[in-house]
């Protein structure tokens, strides 16, 4: 079918603006300020790309992606105290993978450290894609692999060849994915250095970069892969962004207030684009990964607890915001539909005169009017 890009902008203007209200806060160091970072973040990401950027990454996704081309995903932020993965990245990268099988017929390839693996593999299932060997997953709509980003330098730099070789993937989406600094440290929100516990993500970047694979970054706080086009923005905003921002670029950039919404409005847009609303995924797909990540012992940051919510805000926020989103798509193609209820006021106009209509009421208002005031 003809793509509706016209559709696909238009969702996605209104998506950056939605995603880029901090309900709570954003990224880590967004405790040390009032300021709304998202916002001036989102700005600055907006003057980058020219155009909303979730539309954006849905158009250029529609254009590299062909049916059962590989996506590699990567996500996975381990986090202090409590040293476990939280649950802002992984759960964007489920539910966006599920989405790039319905709506591309892709075939997803999940990269994250080898500690992550299992939970990886129980949200990749809970969305509804059976973890198997590439070769296997390649020849079968909703299968997808996983891969072992190293914590060793020296391995990271040998695997990101290899993989990138054997997965020969047509787009990288990294989603709340840490990012060295310009000293090459990884640091959570607050500066805190955590590079011995985190994947090396820089190499397998840069060489997708560098081979011309699509590569788009999603981040809320300014130390996640591809926030390095908006640096300068990093060191003005954020109250620890001279220490934790990253020069590490993708071709596209998503800013959200929390990286799974980020995710969530690509869908919308790729949905919008392919008149496809209903493959963006349900509350109750939400829900299913959210109790997932939850069981894996997956973590809010904010509280170190592992109950489902994301960066300091409860499950309800997330629902909200896809449903939000949902409705921008579909709500705008009961437009375009000529039958649909939404269209009741155009087909009074078309089957009546309403100027006459009008007349006709304006006589009896004001005949009543006249008589009530006698």
């Amino acid at each position: 079918m003809e793509l509706d890009i016209t559709l696909c902008e238009t969702v996605g203007e209104s998506a950056d603006r939605l995603l880029s209200s901090q309900i709570f806060m954003s990224g880590g160091s967004a405790e040390l300020t009032n300021r709304n970072i998202t916002k001036e973040l989102s700005d600055a990401g907006r003057l980058i790309s020219g155009e909303p950027m979730t539309s954006l990454a849905a158009k250029k996704l529609l254009e590299k992606v062909k049916p059962r081309d590989t996506v590699i995903i990567t996500s996975g932020f381990f986090d202090p105290p409590s040293m476990i993965g939280e649950a802002d990245g992984p759960l964007g990268a489920a539910l966006l993978a599920r989405a790039l099988c319905a709506m591309l017929d892709a075939t997803p390839v999940f990269l994250t450290e080898l500690n992550n693996v299992a939970s990886m593999t129980a949200l990749a299932n809970a969305a509804g894609i059976e973890i198997v060997d590439l070769e296997l997953a390649r020849t079968t709509p909703y299968k997808g692999a996983i891969a072992v980003l190293p914590i060793d330098t020296d391995r990271a730099q040998r695997e990101a060849i290899r993989c990138l070789d054997e997965v020969n993937p047509s787009a990288f989406i990294a989603i709340e994915k840490p990012a060295p600094c310009r000293s090459g440290f990884y640091h959570t929100g607050v500066g805190l250095d955590v590079s011995s516990v985190v994947g090396k993500i820089d190499w397998i970047v840069n060489e997708a970069n560098r081979r011309g694979v699509l590569t788009i970054g999603i981040g809320d706080g300014g130390n996640e892969v591809g926030m390095g086009s908006i640096l300068d923005a990093i060191d003005d905003v954020v109250p620890t962004g001279k220490i934790i921002g990253t020069p590490l670029k993708t071709e596209v950039l998503v800013v959200a207030a929390v990286a799974n919404w980020g995710a969530y409005g690509i869908e919308a847009c790729l949905a919008a684009a392919l008149h496809m609303p209903e493959a963006i995924h349900e509350v109750s797909d939400e829900r299913r990964v959210t109790e997932t990540a939850a069981r894996c012992g997956l973590i809010d940051p904010v509280t170190g607890l592992a109950n489902g919510w994301v960066d300091g805000t409860p499950p309800i926020c997330s629902e909200s915001i896809l449903e939000l989103l949902r409705h921008m798509v579909h709500l705008r193609l009961l437009r375009k539909a000529k039958h649909s209820l939404q269209n009741f006021p155009r087909r009074w106009s078309e089957r009546s005169n309403p100027d006459e209509v009008v007349a006709v009421w304006a006589k009896k208002l004001l005949a009543d009017e006249s008589k009530y005031f006698g």
